[in-house]
């Protein structure tokens, strides 16, 4: 005979047969455990208790030891002593040491500039030491922890009065420090016009888009990726060489305004890369950096020469799914293939040059948590997360055109869109051959378990769709597939699509309503409505997700209709004030 029970985040004493429960106990498993009748200690997930003949059971987190961890912080005015530093900083004088003659050592220029910056930041930072533990409430405070050891300490000795005591005081400890953190999230709503503080608030409370988790590992998973990262590097067995520009040849130069304006679009958020240089730094003190970065920035143009420390890269793996594995398309690039691709296309031979350089001879690795890969050095593909690496293969697969086809492109994702006719084929099925054969003669991999087919066939007599084959495997018909955030099925209804945008609109629904019940104001409301639920919506039968919006606020919303007619018109407006545009020329304004 035995007996099973269900344990959901309770401490459980047992004693023979029965259970009792005596506490409750912070975790968020589940975990059964079976007691034999007639036995003394459980089988499994139970340790033993404080009585004879009794066990308590011990859920898992409790076994896991706190981590220390390092983080760097910015006392008051450390910004402005950095930009005090800088503005009485000679730079010239980083140029003059790496001069040699009529010739600048740019590797020498870029690296003195990088390091005296980071030894500036680690001057006016400071390192904490600070101590994270598994499934810590955002209001736990040490002096709360100190309590929580006393009461636990008096409750071990069995002296009552004590017991009572350390109970009262830490209930009292408790209650301010979540009054304290409730004053620190609220002070994020303050200011109406602090949009990003206001976020950091809204997630502190309904825990909205919480970062992934980064993967899992040992300590030899980091090598094991950047060897995968860098398995192409065999096909490129032939040497970039760069091309002599001819005399006519313009180079392209930067000026000091659009070196500022771009460093002033840094995001202050994204943490440093290899050079040590946080995006904060680069934002904050574009004035006083730009005009050291737009010569160094010229001489790499003018030179053709990338400085090995501004191609450096470091990979952080974000989990995707069921793999750390993410896909390898920019990965594939071989550079000479390239360098032709874009002289076709008629950029200059020294910006071309200065492509190759950048794409060869990249130091990268691999972190995951504190565990740091060693170096590669590759020549093939894009250096992943680069901005610059979508474009170029853009660039790359620039020529994939067909006549009677159309090919929709995004990012390394590709569509290739055919009309059959009187049951003819042959030109669908010439142009997926066509594109298999120019992905080999260019060196980029097919992703075959991603590559689907889906036929839409209005035709009364249907008859059997035949399988589209690539390199003598079966391509899998769909019913069904997400482009470009669009569902799209093979009848073309929009059954599907609006059945995952109301689930995804009723989903955030909830947030609102959390948000809600914590007494933030209409206005607050609004925002975060517009900006998680009206963003999703798209079409009439929507409008009652507008309507449940309506009454958790207490506020009237704009209906579909009239979200519509604000998107088209804000749509024209920003074609009309872009003349970059491809559809510029088609909007005329009308007279005032």
């Amino acid at each position: 005979m035995s007996t099973a029970y269900l344990v959901t985040g309770l401490s459980v004493e047992w004693g023979g047969i029965g259970g009792s429960v005596v506490g409750f106990s912070p975790i968020m498993q589940k975990a059964w455990v079976r007691f034999p009748a007639n036995a003394s200690t459980p089988a499994t997930g139970c340790s033993a208790g404080p009585k004879p003949g009794k066990i308590a059971y011990r859920p898992l987190f409790r076994r896991s030891n706190p981590v220390l961890k390092q983080v760097k912080t910015w006392p008051a005015g450390a910004i402005s002593a950095l930009q005090d530093g800088f503005e009485c900083t000679d730079w010239n004088m980083f140029r003059e040491v790496a001069t040699n003659g009529d010739s600048i050592n740019l590797e020498e220029y870029t690296t003195s500039v990088t390091s005296y910056i980071s030894k500036c930041i680690d001057d006016v930072t400071v390192f904490k030491t600070i101590t994270t533990r598994s499934n810590q409430k955002p209001w736990m405070t040490a002096e709360v922890r100190a309590l929580l050891k006393l009461r636990d300490s008096a409750f071990r000795a069995g002296d009552k009065e004590a017991l009572r005591t350390a109970r009262a005081k830490l209930s009292q400890a408790i209650k301010e420090a979540k009054r304290t953190h409730a004053q620190r999230i609220n002070g994020h709503f303050q200011d109406s016009r602090d949009s990003q503080r206001m976020w950091q608030g809204i997630q502190a409370i309904t825990y909205y888009k919480t970062t992934p988790s980064a993967c899992d590992s040992d300590a030899s998973l980091p090598d094991v990726l950047n060897d995968f990262y860098a398995q192409f590097e065999a096909q490129n067995n032939v040497a970039a060489r760069k091309a002599i520009p001819p005399p006519n040849d313009q180079v392209l130069c930067l000026s000091m305004a659009d070196v500022k304006r771009t460093l002033c679009r840094v995001n202050p958020r994204k943490s440093a890369g290899p050079d040590n240089i946080p995006g904060r730094v680069l934002r904050e003190c574009a004035e006083q950096l730009a005009d050291v970065f737009n010569d160094i920035f010229n001489i790499s143009l003018s030179s053709a020469i990338v400085p090995t420390c501004l191609k450096t890269t470091t990979i952080v793996p974000v989990l995707k799914k069921s793999s750390c594995l993410n896909d390898y398309s920019f990965n594939t690039i071989i550079p000479r293939h390239l360098f032709g691709k874009l002289s076709l296309l008629g950029l200059n031979t020294s910006l071309c040059n200065w492509i190759l350089d950048f794409l060869t001879r990249r130091p990268q690795s691999v972190r995951i948590r504190n565990s740091l890969s060693s170096t590669t050095t590759l020549s093939t593909g894009a250096p992943q997360g680069c901005v610059l690496s979508p474009l170029l293969f853009t660039l790359l697969t620039h020529r994939l055109l067909h006549s009677s086809n159309r090919i929709v492109k995004f990012a390394n994702d590709m569509t290739v869109a055919g009309l059959i006719s009187k049951n003819d084929e042959s030109a669908y099925r010439e142009q997926v051959q066509c594109l298999t054969a120019w992905c080999k003669a260019n060196s980029l991999s097919l992703n075959f378990d991603k590559t689907k087919e889906m036929v839409v066939d209005f035709r009364r007599a249907q008859s059997d769709h035949s399988l589209l084959f690539i390199d003598g495997s079966p391509v899998e018909i769909i019913k069904s597939t997400k482009f470009l955030g669009l569902h799209l099925t093979e009848d073309l209804t929009w059954s599907l699509n609006t059945t995952s945008i109301s689930k995804k609109a009723q989903q955030r629904l909830y947030f609102l309503q959390i948000l809600r019940k914590a007494h933030l104001p209409p206005p607050i409301l609004t925002m975060f409505y517009r900006g998680t639920i009206e963003s999703v919506l798209s079409n009439y039968p929507m409008q009652w997700i507008v309507r449940t919006a309506e009454k958790i606020i207490g506020l009237s919303l704009p209906s579909i209709t009239d979200m519509y007619t604000t998107r088209c018109i804000r749509k024209a407006n920003s074609i009309v004030d872009d003349p970059t545009h491809p559809s510029h020329t088609l909007f005329t304004l009308l007279p005032p």
